[in-house]
């Protein structure tokens, strides 16, 4: 009996070992930004971000924090709590939600209009993405910038 308990005690051992966090998550460039809504003094922005797990096990990603840069200009954080899971070896396109206080962009110096009218915007992230895999947390600094047509 004892040597059944030391070999699941080693089993879990190598098992927990095994999905320790080893290549970094990757956070591409943006590949779309959008609109959605503008209501009262709010400006809700989705941003699609592709997100890649190139590990041999699942990751879940618990939290992303960047702050969000429109024409060098600060627009907005990004906070997600919203878990992500990534299957193992894949590159998938996320949505995340910006929220922007439009007194905060009139009151930076972001020329709205202007921007409308082009209809394109460099956009800056930098941040960072906590990724969980089984008992391990791992934090992956990003920092990624494109210019971006608008969808209207």
């Amino acid at each position: 009996m004892r040597h059944w308990i030391k070999a699941a005690l080693l089993v879990f051992l190598i098992s927990a070992g095994s999905c320790q966090i080893t290549q970094p998550v990757e956070v591409g460039e943006p590949t779309d930004l959008k609109l959605e809504s503008m209501t009262g003094q709010t400006v809700n922005i989705k941003i699609s971000l592709p997100i890649k797990n190139p590990n041999i096990f699942r990751i879940k990603v618990t939290r992303i924090q960047a702050n969000a840069l429109i024409n060098d200009v600060k627009a907005g954080e990004i906070i997600s709590q919203e878990p992500i899971k990534l299957s193992a070896g894949t590159n998938k396109v996320h949505d995340l939600r910006l929220k922007v206080k439009l007194s905060e962009l009139i009151g930076s110096g972001l020329p709205v209009m202007e921007i409308m009218q082009k209809g394109k915007v460099d956009l800056s992230i930098k941040g960072s993405l906590t990724a969980s895999s089984f008992l391990y947390n791992k934090e992956f600094p990003f920092a990624r910038k494109k210019t971006l047509q608008l969808n209207r």
